[in-house]
């Protein structure tokens, strides 16, 4: 498998509305690009220009008027549905990319054992702000803390 990052992606959650929305605004994209007005798709076989209006602003009453609205542009409604899926697509982080990549190339055991990780980590919380890096290295003297110049410290008398 090549180490490419870009190939590995998931589909965000798309509530019914949310998907609504978008089918609309690609329809609406497609016909401007033809320069056809509501009224022209109705003139074509689609649906008439208020659902055509409606459609484009997320309030889509049947899947036959969004067929019908689609077959009127010379489109498929289910290559509608799929660019709108495709383009919901957020790539995964390199380290997420890493850990699916060696999901794919462990062992059952192995496996199980990522998953019981990954069960065992608590829910993210919201983003708070800029990610700190992990130290580069451990330290040389292994103390927890920097002690005072000159590595001595003080003591109570």
């Amino acid at each position: 498998m090549p180490e490419t990052l870009e190939e590995i992606s998931y589909t965000v959650a798309v509530d019914l509305e949310g998907m609504l929305q978008a089918v609309g605004q690609q329809l609406q994209r497609d016909r401007l690009n033809r320069k056809l007005k509501p009224m022209d798709v109705e003139r074509l076989g689609g649906p008439s220009y208020k659902t055509v209006q409606a459609i484009e602003d997320g309030e889509a009453g049947h899947i036959e008027s969004l067929d019908r609205y689609a077959r009127a542009l010379q489109l498929s409604i289910v290559d509608i549905f799929d660019s709108v899926l495709a383009s919901q697509k957020t790539p995964l982080s390199p380290e997420a990319a890493q850990m699916v990549r060696k999901f794919n190339e462990t062992t059952v055991a192995g496996r199980t054992a990522l998953l019981a990780m990954a069960n065992a980590l608590p829910p993210a919380a919201a983003p708070r702000g800029p990610r700190l890096a992990p130290p580069a290295g451990p330290r040389a003297s292994g103390r927890s803390r920097p002690g005072p110049p000159g590595g001595k410290r003080r003591t109570e008398e």
